[in-house]
């Protein structure tokens, strides 16, 4: 059974792997019981100096008491004189399509922020419920393999994500918060049942679901080399170049050709506008069996297709 000196001890040793003593890192800060619990982790393990930890806020100013929580959470861990900054999100007048677009808000200005302060690692306080329940919400929406196999992106551009908690669970996590006695904030949506996601954390503890949610989230997960199975065949030649090496590729069926596709279009998202889809993915392998005459590009998704010094080619624009 892991205890709360287990997880502190783990989180210790994930630093030592992961990092070094002189590294910056960016820790997000929601005042709720997940990021307090790894605010208090990272800190008490003194492995970073104190000038190379920055903290971040986002208010999404979707509470009155949001601002006062934060003030006061500034208040009681001393973080006045720290490197702590707030960003302020203007939220929509319509629940449909916030936390997607508030996602997107965030990521993007974490990328301009880490950029600044030449910061590459960011810790989130996502832990085990977390996984299951986004494992959980992928299914229902009909993701494919690669989306059930790999829940939560490690990266964006240079930025290498850190999920420290993420093998431990919420209760887990609260005993340590209560022994410890931190001072954290309950974000009261969380109870409502207007998102998705809550309404999947309540059917899930309601049903004691999550052991088993969590086999079957681990059987995808360890599926081998399914997210880099595109490697084999698509060669990155420059940041948005890649050449295909079209003889091995014409060699797999019909199945191994869509997962392989989709696997270079997953693993290159973030340089995408939109998500592909299905047919996008039929038509490039229909296209790739045709003769491709040099010289002459043909548009695709979200790029174009041809031939240069004589191998064919993928730019993503």
């Amino acid at each position: 059974m892991i205890n709360v000196v287990s997880l502190s001890s783990g989180i210790k040793n994930y630093l030592k792997i992961n990092f070094k003593n002189n590294d910056k890192i960016l820790i997000l800060i929601s005042c709720g019981l997940d990021s307090t619990v790894l605010f208090d982790l990272i800190t008490k393990s003194k492995y970073f100096k104190n000038e190379n930890i920055y903290y971040l806020i986002f208010d999404h100013q979707k509470r009155p008491e949001g601002k006062y929580e934060i003030n006061q959470f500034i208040k009681f861990y001393n973080l006045l004189n720290k490197n702590v900054f707030l960003k302020k999100i203007t939220p929509k007048n319509t629940l449909k399509g916030f936390q997607a677009k508030s996602r997107s808000h965030r990521i993007n200005f974490l990328y301009k922020f880490s950029k600044k302060r030449n910061i590459e690692n960011i810790f989130f306080g996502h832990h085990l419920d977390d996984l299951n329940e986004t494992f959980f919400m992928r299914k229902i929406q009909k993701s494919n393999i690669l989306g059930l196999s790999n829940i939560f992106s490690k990266n964006h551009k240079n930025l290498k994500f850190h999920r420290p908690l993420k093998e431990y669970s919420k209760k887990l996590i609260k005993n340590y918060a209560n022994r410890k006695k931190l001072i954290w904030f309950e974000d009261r949506s969380n109870l409502e049942l207007d998102y998705t996601r809550n309404k999947i954390r309540h059917f899930l503890y309601s049903n004691k679901l999550f052991s088993k949610i969590d086999k079957e989230r681990l059987s995808f997960h360890r599926t081998p080399n399914i997210k880099s199975l595109h490697q084999n065949y698509f060669i990155r030649k420059q940041n948005k170049f890649f050449e295909i090496e079209i003889e091995k590729f014409s060699n797999l069926n019909e199945q191994l050709k869509y997962l392989v596709i989709h696997s270079f279009y997953h693993e290159h998202r973030y340089l995408l506008k939109k998500q592909i889809r299905d047919e996008n993915i039929r038509n490039l392998i229909e296209l790739l069996k045709t003769q491709i005459r040099s010289g002459k590009e043909r548009s695709i998704f979200s790029g174009k297709i041809g031939v240069f010094n004589k191998k064919i080619c993928i730019n993503l624009r």
